[in-house]
């Protein structure tokens, strides 16, 4: 293996280590949830905990199916079902991506093309990227995803632990000021 190829293995390693974590915190916020609150929308929220679960985790799902790939679409998944209802189908869906993560082979890596939509009308672009770089930005839609589902859980009453939804520099920041 190429030292080229060794370093993009420890960034890979260490960003999964990170989605990892970020799942796993998700994974124990879910478990706190009830079903209930877990579909409730309450005002002034337009959106539930669960589809906002059920988005991330098909971020996921997208990424590491085509770990391997040349090219990646984010809008070509699953929308609803079970995952954004049922907090036991969100809990074994997060435990199928941990398991996943743990498991990324050496060869990924490499470059890909991201195909996205950028408007209303579906037109697109297709732009160079990384699977390094696409696990960074999944790990970061996730700490944004869990920040909203923290807010929906409040307006509930419900619990949410202290650090949930907050990006890595932030409680840096925090821990340093």
């Amino acid at each position: 293996m190429s030292l080229e190829a060794r370093d993009d293995y420890k960034t890979v390693r260490a960003l999964a280590a990170s989605a990892d974590h970020a799942l796993d915190q998700l994974d124990r916020f879910v478990a706190g949830l009830s079903d209930e609150e877990y579909t409730a929308c309450p005002p002034p929220s337009t959106s539930c905990i669960g589809g906002h679960v059920r988005h991330t985790l098909d971020h996921y799902a997208t990424l590491l199916k085509n770990a391997t790939a040349t090219r990646l679409d984010y809008d070509d998944r699953e929308r609803g079902g079970a995952i954004e209802s049922e907090t036991a189908a969100a809990r074994g869906q997060i435990a199928d991506l941990r398991g996943s993560l743990k498991r990324l082979a050496q060869d990924v890596g490499g470059g890909m093309t991201l195909k996205a939509v950028i408007a209303a009308d579906g037109n697109g672009v297709d732009v160079p990227t990384s699977f390094q770089r696409e696990l960074l930005f999944v790990f970061s839609h996730t700490v944004h995803h869990c920040a909203l589902m923290a807010i929906i859980a409040k307006l509930q009453g419900a619990n949410v632990p202290e650090d949930f939804g907050y990006a890595p520099a932030t409680l840096h920041f925090l821990s340093n000021a």
